[in-house]
């Protein structure tokens, strides 16, 4: 029979490897926290349809972004305010449209000059 102190030691040691297994298993998780609002990029080409000063939102008729979605117009929000107050309808542009997680904006904006961006 054990014991009392040899009780407490052996019951010390089993709550240390359930401690041990429960914050190693989460570990994982916390690791891939960081990837999922990792900043994803992408090269925007498209032409300003219509401006929404109040929202910060450009629709823009964009051609298709590979990796990303299908040739559509729609809206965009602009986070620079600079950048948005440079904008007018008819504009052709290229851009970067950033999505971090549900997060999506454009910015780096610059008159289409014809050449791919």
């Amino acid at each position: 029979m054990l014991s009392i102190h040899n009780r407490i030691v052996v019951m010390c040691l089993a709550a240390g490897l359930i401690l041990t297994g429960c914050s190693s298993s989460s570990a994982p998780e916390q690791a891939k926290a960081p990837n999922s609002t990792a900043i994803k990029q992408y090269p925007m080409r498209g032409k300003i349809v219509s401006l929404d000063a109040a929202q910060r939102v450009a629709s823009i008729d964009a051609e298709e972004i590979p990796g990303f979605m299908g040739a559509m117009t729609m809206g965009y929000t602009i986070k620079d305010p600079a950048e948005f107050s440079k904008l007018k309808v008819g504009d052709a542009i290229t851009a970067t449209v950033n999505v971090q997680g549900d997060d999506m904006w454009v910015g780096n904006i610059k008159p289409d000059t014809g050449a791919k961006p």
